[in-house]
């Protein structure tokens, strides 16, 4: 019999990564010298519109070299730096709780920078909840995670995949895996036909655990 599991998303699920995109923008356009909006109006646009960054950033009329830019985002959002602005938006006694009912949490995410990313669980206190961490590389052409999501499937009874994406979804969808929805992204996302929908992380766990 298999054992049964939840796998859960990272960013912006269980950590708010909102403060760090807009510190690592901001710092670069200061660099530049080149003002930039505050970040409550940066939440509502990004918000609103469902703009991506560099969307967001044309919208405001700001000339750049994108290619340059994306560089220099890449390079940066993941460092120690900007990593200790995410916050902390799950409760880890709700995970506790998941595991005194015997069951596995595993932490699906899309991270480049493997070792920061684990020393920042480390330092939130997260790292002691999970049985198996996955850090898969951003990829342009497939779905990063449905890989490692179909790995997981075939060891063990997935109750859901928590997540806020729709790339989390699609993943989820596919291989026929209940899918948590949770509304704490940075788009605002419609609610997925097929998914179980949740403000945060933590009603999820509160409820359905």
């Amino acid at each position: 019999m298999r054992s049964k599991a939840i796998v859960l998303d990272l960013d912006d699920t269980l950590l708010s990564t909102h403060y760090r995109q807009f510190a690592c923008i901001n710092d670069y356009l200061l660099y530049k010298g080149i003002p930039f909006i505050l970040f409550e109006d940066y939440l509502s646009r990004r918000r609103l519109n469902n703009l991506s960054n560099t969307n967001l950033l044309k919208s405001l009329k700001i000339q750049l070299d994108w290619e340059k830019f994306t560089f220099y985002y890449m390079q940066n959002i993941e460092s120690e730096r900007y990593l200790d602005f995410d916050e902390l938006i799950v409760d880890r006694e709700l995970l506790a709780k998941a595991l005194r009912k015997d069951i596995t949490l595993i932490l699906l995410s899309l991270r480049g920078n493997a070792a920061n990313s684990m020393n920042q669980l480390k330092k939130l206190g997260l790292a002691e909840y999970f049985k198996h961490v996955y850090f898969e590389p951003h990829n342009d052409i497939l779905n990063p995670k449905q890989g490692r999501l179909s790995q997981l499937n075939k060891t063990y009874d997935i109750i859901a995949f928590c997540g806020d994406s729709i790339f989390d979804y699609e993943a989820a969808l596919n291989l026929n895996i209940n899918f948590a929805q949770v509304r704490t992204s940075l788009y605002q996302l419609p609610d997925f036909e097929r998914a179980r929908h949740y403000d945060t992380v933590n009603q999820f766990l509160a409820t359905d655990i």
